[in-house]
């Protein structure tokens, strides 16, 4: 994956690292969690930060009986337990984590690790904005397109063939993102490779070979 929300989640695990930062890493307790797991409820008595080690995560809200997905974390992304949200695993994860009060004074004494937080957290709420805009506002058609355009930008790579996507997410993950069923999302990837515009090569991975047409029909919704 490139681009710069990804090189931001990077920094800050990369930053970790650093010996000067040796002392707050040993401050971070390893948790790993499988698969569909969930690592967190509305409201959890402990208010810890953690941080993506490994894996992929979804929080999401539960209203009236329906999920709401607000964001996805991947490594390097940076989120606090008190919350109104659910996290679960969409597949095996490790997490780093830490009392909430501790988290923050140890970064205050770090300006990399300051500025690496800050940088991730708002690249993860750019995105969590941006998938509830496309929530609420698109028909699903466009939700699927826009979905995929979005990612493409954030990180796509750019090849002879187009621009690879390796989202790491099955059909079932992506209909649950834009809130949609999976026979639905499937359909409608199918006609998108169909007309030539994205290609799945694998679980998780497509080529997205018409970019310009991805974003016309993620602007625009049939009547």
């Amino acid at each position: 994956m490139s681009g710069r929300h990804q090189k931001a989640k990077s920094n800050l695990l990369d930053i970790l690292s650093r010996e000067e930062n040796k002392n707050t890493l040993s401050q971070l307790n390893e948790r790993s969690f499988r698969k569909r797991h969930l690592l967190f409820m509305p409201y959890h008595k402990e208010d810890l930060v953690f941080i993506v080690k490994e894996g992929k995560l979804r929080v999401y809200l539960g209203l009236d009986g329906r999920e709401l997905s607000v964001a996805i974390l991947g490594p390097g992304d940076v989120y606090s337990t008190h919350t109104r949200a659910y996290v679960e695993a969409l597949e095996d994860t490790t997490i780093l984590t830490c009392p909430a009060f501790k988290f923050f004074k140890l970064a205050g004494e770090q300006q990399s690790l300051n500025l690496a937080l800050i940088m991730s957290m708002g690249a993860m709420m750019s995105g969590t904005i941006a998938t509830i805009e496309n929530l609420y506002f698109n028909c699903t058609d466009k939700r699927v397109a826009a979905f995929f355009y979005e990612q493409a930008l954030r990180t796509g790579e750019t090849t002879a063939a187009g621009t690879y996507l390796d989202i790491g997410l099955t059909v079932d993950n992506i209909a649950k993102i834009v809130g949609s069923s999976r026979q639905t999302v499937s359909t409608l990837i199918s006609n998108l490779e169909k007309d030539g515009i994205l290609k799945k090569i694998a679980r998780g991975e497509y080529l997205i070979k018409d970019m310009a047409e991805l974003q016309v029909i993620a602007n625009s919704c049939p009547d």
